[in-house]
Order: C-alpha cells, then sequence, then structure tokens
C-alpha cells in the first residue's frame, strides 16, 4: 500500500545518504509534511500582504499586490525550468522558505523589497514542493492532494492576521525555520529525471492536450478568484471557503485516485454546476460548489505531471502559476463580479467539465479512469 511504501535514495539530488541524520519517510507522511510547509509558506505571504494596506495607500498596496502575483505564479515556469535543469526540488524549496522568510525580516523598513522576496520566494516553493510531491507518489493524485491543501487555509489565515492587525512575523518567521530543518534532513524519492522509461516523445497533439488542460485549470481559478473578490470583506466565508477548499483537495485525491480521475471530474463538476443554478445565493450551496471545483486541483497537477513526465517542476509552475495566474486576469481586468454570478460561473463550469474530459480521453492516464 501507499502507505508503507518506502523511497529509495536518490543521489541525484544531494548527497544525505551519506548523512546518518537523514529522516526515512513514507510517502503519504513527505506529502503531509510538504502540505504543512506551503501552509506556512503562503501564510507567510498572506500575512505580509495583508499588512501592506495598514503601512501605506490603498493604490500602493494594491500595485505591491500585483507584482507579487507575477512574481509568485507568472515566475514558477521558468524557476520549474530551471529547477528540473538542476535536478535540485529540495534546494528550491528551502530557497524559497529562506526567502519568505528574509522577507517578514525586512517588511518593517522596505516593503517593496520584502514584495519582491516573498514572490521569487513562493515561486521557488511551489515548483520545488510540487515536484517533491509528485515525485513522492508518481502518477497519482494523492501526492498533489496533500500538498495543495493547505495552502490556500495557510493564506486565507495570514492575510486576515495581516489585514486585521495582528502580529504574528516571529511566529512564522520560526515556523519558516522548523520547516526549513526538517525538509533539509528529510529522504527524498527517486527522481524522475534519470529514469529513461519516462522517455516519452512529444508531438503537436500532446501540445494542444496540454494547452487545452492548462485553460481548464485557468477556468477554475477564474471562478474562484472571482467569488473570493467578490466577498472579500466577507472574512468569515474566506476562511470558511479556505478550508473546505483543503479538505475538498485531500478527500479529492483519494477518491479520484480510486474511482477514477475521469469519473470524479464528471461527478464533482455536474454536481457544482447544479448547486450553482439552483442555490449560488446561498453562502452553504456556493461554499460547496466551490470546494467541489477545488478538488479537482490534484489531478489537473497529477495530469500536467504525466504530459511531463520528466519535468515535474516546471509542470507544478505551469498548472500551480501561470494556469492560477492567466484565470486571474479577469478579477485584474474589472470582471470579477460578472464572473462571480452563478449563472455564468455554471456555464464555465461546464465548458470546464467537457475540456477535462477531453484531456483525460485524449492522454494515456497511468489511473483508472472509468
Amino acid at each position: 500500500m501507499m502507505k508503507n511504501q518506502r523511497f529509495e535514495r536518490d543521489t541525484t539530488q544531494s548527497d544525505s545518504h551519506l548523512n546518518p541524520k537523514v529522516i526515512c519517510l513514507s510517502a503519504i507522511s513527505l506529502a503531509v509534511i510538504l502540505g504543512i510547509s506551503h501552509g506556512v509558506a503562503d501564510a507567510a505571504a498572506g500575512f505580509l500582504l495583508g499588512s501592506l494596506p495598514r503601512t501605506m495607500s490603498l493604490e500602493q498596496a494594491s500595485w505591491l499586490i500585483i507584482l507579487y502575483n507575477i512574481l509568485g505564479f507568472g515566475y514558477q515556469p521558468l524557476a520549474g525550468i530551471l529547477t528540473d535543469h538542476l535536478k535540485r526540488p529540495r534546494e528550491s524549496v528551502l530557497l524559497g522558505l529562506f526567502l519568505l522568510l528574509l522577507a517578514l525580516v525586512v517588511a518593517g523598513w522596505q516593503s517593496q523589497l520584502a514584495v519582491v522576496l516573498a514572490g521569487m520566494g513562493s515561486a521557488a516553493f511551489h515548483v520545488g514542493g510540487g515536484s517533491l510531491a509528485l515525485s513522492a507518489t508518481p502518477n497519482r493524485t494523492t501526492g498533489p492532494g496533500f500538498f495543495a491543501a493547505p495552502g490556500a487555509v495557510g493564506l486565507a489565515v495570514g492575510g486576515v492576521l495581516g489585514l486585521t492587525g495582528y502580529s504574528v512575523t516571529v511566529p512564522l518567521v520560526l515556523l519558516l525555520g522548523v520547516m526549513i530543518g526538517v525538509i533539509a534532513l528529510i529522504n527524498l524519492p527517486r527522481s524522475p529525471h534519470s529514469n529513461p522509461k519516462f522517455q516519452i516523445p512529444n508531438s503537436k497533439s500532446d501540445d494542444w492536450v496540454m494547452l487545452v488542460l492548462l485553460v481548464a485549470i485557468a477556468l477554475i481559478s477564474t471562478v474562484w478568484t472571482s467569488f473570493q473578490f467578490v466577498l472579500q470583506t466577507h472574512l468569515h466565508f474566506i476562511l470558511a471557503l479556505a478550508v473546505a477548499a483543503a479538505i475538498a483537495k485531500v478527500f479529492g485525491a483519494i477518491l479520484a485516485q480510486r474511482w477514477g480521475w475521469r469519473r470524479w471530474i464528471a461527478g464533482t463538476f455536474t454536481v457544482a454546476t447544479l448547486l450553482l443554478l439552483l442555490g449560488g445565493q446561498n453562502p452553504l450551496t456556493l461554499l460547496l460548489s466551490l470546494a467541489l471545483l477545488q478538488s479537482s486541483i490534484p489531478i489537473t497537477l497529477a495530469a500536467t505531471a504525466q504530459m511531463m513526465p520528466q519535468q515535474p517542476a516546471t509542470a507544478a509552475g505551469l498548472a500551480l502559476g501561470l494556469a492560477i495566474i492567466i484565470g486571474g486576469i479577469p478579477v485584474i481586468g474589472g470582471w470579477s463580479t460578472l464572473v462571480g454570478t452563478p449563472t455564468l460561473s455554471a456555464l464555465v463550469v461546464t465548458v470546464t467539465a467537457v475540456s477535462l474530459h477531453w484531456v483525460f480521453k485524449s492522454i494515456t492516464l497511468n489511473t483508472p479512469s472509468w
């Protein structure tokens, strides 16, 4: 069983196999640790961004938040390419956490520098952590699910703490330091870079499938981001939504692997569409529908990685970075109120479900589908 899987030490990533202090973990344990780190990292970024309006004008804070998103999400593909080229996902995670720690330290007197450090650190962390989670459970959604789940909670909690004036810089710095130490010591799964059986020739059809997959991820991001923007003043709902999304990602990762990716997407997106159409104005049904959409994140991340088997960090950068920021363009363009209407969102969800169904039929999944 996956819980009992043990990793072979990867000599291509570090010389930790010579270190008797290295901690050997099961696949799920590693994914959970990466997920906790994800929550702490996003909490640090959220706290930093949430604190900006208290130290400067709203316009200045807005521009810095946009800058963070450009770096934190838009820079991920480049960071992923670099990480895959160097074959150092652990170092990418450590660098990302350190830059976030440094951002919190300098935020008190240099907000602009702090935002730049946080954005670059977030990008490095996400591609490195995503790569390790994907490698921990190859061709499965469990690793990506446990890694992705805590991120939204950390971002929401950190943002609310920063916005409401709580001072948690020291605890966050300490937590980041602890996670740096833990990840520096743990053993890692064997890297896919050196496995020749993963050599898969690329074709133009694969490029189209990848494009449709990334567009589908972007559409999910559009719906999620639009509702978050419309409801941003309702802090309790934002927190509840983040927790619901985290739970949905974990259950989605487990159940999609058991029941099949296409079956899970078809079922959850159908229910989400009906909830949006019939009860989109009700907070509870809206929360449930958005959580169901978020349950697809582990699947889309694993699917992206399956199409780029020797480039897991780049795959993570495309799925967790580029597609997400493209999905946020309607919010930046002022269309969030329109997209955030239940009827239009239901239409977007339907288009996304059809797109993902075509994607999963077009690629050979190393997992049960129907």
